[in-house]
């Protein structure tokens, strides 16, 4: 029979070979671990380290720019002593710090050289800034620029209408010209007042001034068809036009924005006065209706005579809007001075003037463009004009009951085609 002996060895593992194992695994860890926390310190100080410098380099661009700009703020071209002056602008060197007011953790050298350019009348200005990050490297930016050395007073007559050249507006002729008026060539418009009228204003596409009246058109012949053919009969005086409309309105209490009422029989005289002129203003009127109608793919707006028909403008149909008003044109033909002064009125036909409840009041639209707190100048519509040197648009007026007191309003903002257009709608007494 056979007995088998289990000896300690052969019952559990030597102890002696396992010892430290345990503290080896973690000093391993514990450098692992450290070599990653270094890594993270590294690369959190490299982000600040950058993050510093890029704000001191923004800080930097921005002192350049602005040590470059102070050389164009010049106002005389001269050396001055009490005046920055475009001789002033020379090389300098500064440095700026929190000393100096400024909110920033390092100090910069700001160095600027100015030099003669290529171009005449100007200098080469190169600005360069320096400083020390918190590593202690040299950093710089560098700026270059030309300075022009132009006298600033003729920046500023940039903003001024040239004397006696008036502005240009539309198809490429002075504002001062109807919007209607055909160009007949050689530098004119022509302009009937009346739509079936015999005469026809001549005017000049670059002063607007009138040049010349018309007589013997033919009444069919519209401003459209006019051309210097139709144009024979003119004279050669120079003159200035006065235009607007008057509306009616018999209602209690009136509405400076709704009258459209069918006008009432009426001319325009215009009484000159401060001297003798030589020619009498010439003045016509006539009635119109306000349509639209759509050609050539746009809608369009137009004032036409009242017997006028969608044919007269080449349409099949239109629509009425239901305005009526009376529009007026003056060739005026001013004193040797190239002015006139005097005083427009209404002179009404089968009706009166006055205050009873029969009777009829003149109104003027008028208001302080210039916003000098009085209608004192000829393009307002004041009372009576004095001095006028160029044609007057817009005068218009306002015929109310004679019981009733001209209406006042405030300026309106009437929104559209994406921009804002003031209208004032004010009215002041003008007749009786």
């Amino acid at each position: 029979m056979f007995l088998l002996r289990v000896t300690p060895s052969a019952r559990q593992p030597d102890a002696g070979r396992q010892r430290g194992t345990t503290l080896l695994e973690a000093l391993v860890a514990f450098l692992v671990l450290s070599l990653g926390m270094l890594t993270v310190v590294r690369v959190q100080t490299e982000l600040r380290l950058n993050s510093d410098v890029a704000r001191q380099r923004s800080e930097a661009v921005r002192l350049g720019q602005e040590d470059l700009e102070s050389l164009r703020s010049f106002s005389i071209i001269a050396a001055s002593g009490a005046t920055r002056s475009y001789a002033d602008v020379t090389s300098a060197s500064t440095t700026v710090d929190s000393a100096a007011g400024y909110a920033i953790n390092t100090r910069y050298q700001v160095t600027r050289q100015v030099g003669a350019a290529s171009a005449p009348n100007t200098k080469d200005a190169s600005v360069t800034v320096s400083w020390n990050d918190r590593s202690g490297t040299a950093q710089q930016v560098a700026l270059n620029s030309i300075i022009n050395g132009i006298d600033p007073a003729y920046s500023g007559a940039l903003g001024l209408a040239r004397s006696g050249v008036p502005l240009k507006g539309a198809f490429g002729r002075s504002v001062r010209i109807p919007l209607a008026a055909k160009d007949v060539g050689g530098g004119r418009s022509a302009f009937k007042p009346v739509s079936n009228g015999s005469v026809a204003l001549v005017f000049d596409n670059r002063s607007g001034q009138v040049v010349g009246r018309c007589t013997g058109v033919n009444t069919a012949t519209q401003t459209r068809d006019l051309t210097a053919a139709d144009l024979a009969g003119c004279d050669a005086n120079v003159g200035h036009l006065l235009s607007g409309v008057v509306r009616f309105t018999s209602a209690s209490p009136p509405d400076p924005a709704q009258a459209v009422e069918p006008p009432l029989a009426a001319s325009l005289a215009l009484a000159l006065t401060g001297g003798t002129y030589a020619i009498a203003p010439a003045c016509t009127s006539e009635t119109l209706k306000t349509v639209s109608y759509t050609i050539g793919g746009s809608l369009r707006f137009d004032a036409v005579p009242l017997a006028a028909t969608p044919a007269s403008v080449g349409v099949s149909a239109w629509t009425d809007s239901g305005d009526r008003h009376l529009a007026y044109h003056c060739a005026v033909y001013p004193l040797a001075s190239g002015q006139w002064s005097g005083r427009a009125t209404l002179v009404p036909a089968g009706w009166s003037l006055g205050t009873g409840v029969a009777d009829r009041r003149v109104c003027r639209y008028t208001a302080d463009l210039d916003g000098s707190g009085a209608v004192d100048s000829n393009l307002e519509h004041p009372a009576s004009y004095a001095g006028v040197g160029s044609s007057l648009a817009h005068q218009n007026y306002l015929v109310i009951g004679g019981d009733q007191a001209c209406p006042v309003r405030p300026a309106v903002r009437v929104e559209g085609s994406g921009s804002d257009v003031f209208a004032n709608l004010s009215t002041v007494q003008h007749q009786p």
